[in-house]
């Protein structure tokens, strides 16, 4: 185990305290033994393009807004600046999702300049406390519109679209909605996700039992965590990344 790794752990276990996000929770959801390979142990998830991709389209957009650009060229440039040229198996998968980055990108800066919202935070980090854990996250973007009202946008590079039933129940979403209030003092009054690959938007709400169901989500999991209750799940070793190396897989 590294060492950063391991003294952040001792001090978790010390203290009983979790640092919780997102990320971590899906994770331990889906495998606490994951969780465990991934957030005490260390383990890099390979790259891959999809991951690439993600990763440059949001570093592009993050610039963007800092730079105050407003031309597309400026844009495209970035996006150059930004790529991520790893996890690719040929030049022409490179290709291939470079120039499905740049069609998001087109398409995101023609839909940017219908919107009369104000951009008033992007890549924002926050941060509050649940009991003795820790809740942090980043948003990609919240933007104010003319009404004064807010909404929360993340932007997503898959090529699925999410239905509008998943949107609605989607935990990540509730994550940043308990951020939005706690951490910034904000009540958005929508919700999207940006579909990045079929430039579509889709926008739901959150209600006060959705955040509280979240908050004993966010409380149980701290605590297991503390716990080092790492028990393999093993029903999705197929899609794991770590199905090559982790001996649980080769069980399953």
């Amino acid at each position: 185990m590294k060492l950063k790794y391991w003294f952040r752990n001792f001090w978790q276990g010390l203290v009983g305290r979790a640092e919780l996000s997102y990320s971590k929770v899906n994770a331990y959801q889906l495998c606490p033994w994951k969780y465990k390979l991934i957030y005490v142990d260390g383990w890099r998830t390979p790259p891959t393009p999809q991951i690439s991709l993600g990763l440059t389209i949001h570093r592009t957009i993050e610039a963007y807004h800092q730079r105050q650009s407003k031309l597309l060229e400026e844009l495209l440039e970035i996006y150059d600046e930004k790529w991520v040229n790893e996890g690719f198996d040929h030049p022409q998968e490179t290709v291939g999702f470079y120039e499905r980055g740049r069609k998001m990108l087109v398409a995101f800066f023609n839909k940017m300049a219908t919107r009369d919202a104000r951009t008033v935070y992007f890549e924002q980090d926050f941060e509050f406390p649940l009991q003795r854990h820790k809740v942090r996250g980043i948003i990609d973007c919240i933007d104010q519109h003319p009404d004064g009202s807010y909404e929360l946008i993340d932007y997503k590079t898959h090529a699925e679209v999410w239905s509008q039933e998943k949107v609605d129940s989607d935990l990540q979403l509730t994550i940043y909605s308990l951020g939005c209030w706690m951490a910034l003092k904000i009540r958005p009054k929508r919700y999207s996700y940006y579909f990045l690959s079929h430039d579509r938007i889709i926008s739901t709400t959150r209600t006060a039992e959705q955040e509280a169901s979240a908050l004993q989500l966010l409380k149980d999991v701290g605590q297991k965590i503390v716990r080092r209750e790492f028990t393999a799940d093993t029903r999705h070793c197929y899609y794991c990344d770590f199905r090559y190396k982790c001996h649980y897989a080769k069980l399953s």
